[in-house]
């Protein structure tokens, strides 16, 4: 007799074969007739969407940001920060938060890709959790089959201000093997972090950048202040004007808008009808 196949691809076909195709009572999780995953919290439909980040001078993309769209009752969109906002309970906000980080992690798997996913974690987690941050989504990212290399979590800018927390709560998700990235104001920011936290990445927006003077020249100072960080620039809306010193990563709508999980497939991969059957 053949031993279960216990690969990622097979956990992840288990996982997905279990899910329902219709709102089911009590039932946090359920597949759409188009493939995707989406979360249902009290009502509140959870999907996703996946923005590319690029190796600009070949066009690769070795990973993609996930960012959250809600349909409220009604068929009315909400804002993340929103609903977010709304579970005032800190249990409440953690559950919350894994399931948002839940449905990303299956539409990302269902997708095919092989990259990196970011996934954003909410400020008031860091805090809401005491310690051994990572290890409930480790196990999550586990059954699912998603290895936790592949996964960066991306704390928010705020989390920024308070070096000694994000340098604890860095090393607690690092410790559950995740990869991790953090958000600056400007490059000064960073250069005041840069020994203290322990980021594979460092991302920080365009607009901060272009208006510090010689952006290129900027860009090569904030690169050379950690070694084994990667900086990601973000939100260009325009292909960023100077020389990118090699390894810089970029992000934004002129690179790759955000797109549901049926955008990122390639015809090549499997796609969840593909697992399932």
């Amino acid at each position: 007799m053949n031993a279960p196949d216990a690969s990622p691809a097979a956990r992840t076909r288990a996982f997905l074969d279990k899910l329902p195709l219709a709102r089911e009572g009590g039932r946090r999780l359920r597949r759409e007739a188009d493939g995707s995953v989406v979360g249902d919290w009290f009502g509140c439909e959870l999907s996703s969407v996946f923005q590319p980040v690029v190796e600009p001078a070949s066009g690769r993309r070795p990973g993609f940001e996930a960012f959250l769209r809600i349909l409220g009752r009604g068929e009315r969109a909400l804002s993340p920060w929103l609903l977010f906002s709304a579970n005032a309970d800190d249990d409440c906000l953690v559950a919350l938060d894994r399931l948002a980080r839940t449905v990303h992690a299956l539409n990302f798997l269902a997708a095919g890709e092989d990259g990196l996913l970011f996934l954003n974690v909410h400020g008031r987690l860091l805090a809401a959790v005491s310690a051994d941050h990572g290890a409930a989504f480790r196990k999550v990212g586990d059954a699912l089959g998603l290895d936790a290399e592949r996964i960066v979590i991306e704390t928010p800018l705020a989390a920024s201000r308070q070096p000694d927390l994000l340098a604890f709560v860095l090393r607690n998700y690092r410790s559950n093997g995740f990869r991790v990235a953090v958000n600056v104001a400007s490059a000064a920011q960073w250069r005041q972090l840069a020994g203290l936290v322990p980021a594979h990445y460092v991302k920080i927006d365009g607009e901060a950048l272009l208006g510090a003077g010689d952006a290129g020249v900027e860009l090569e100072r904030l690169a050379a202040q950690r070694e084994g960080t990667t900086v990601v620039v973000k939100r260009l809306d325009d292909r960023f004007p100077a020389a990118l010193p090699a390894g810089v990563l970029v992000q934004g709508f002129a690179y790759g808008r955000p797109a549901p999980r049926a955008a990122i497939v390639r015809p090549e991969r499997l796609t969840l009808s593909g697992l399932a059957g």
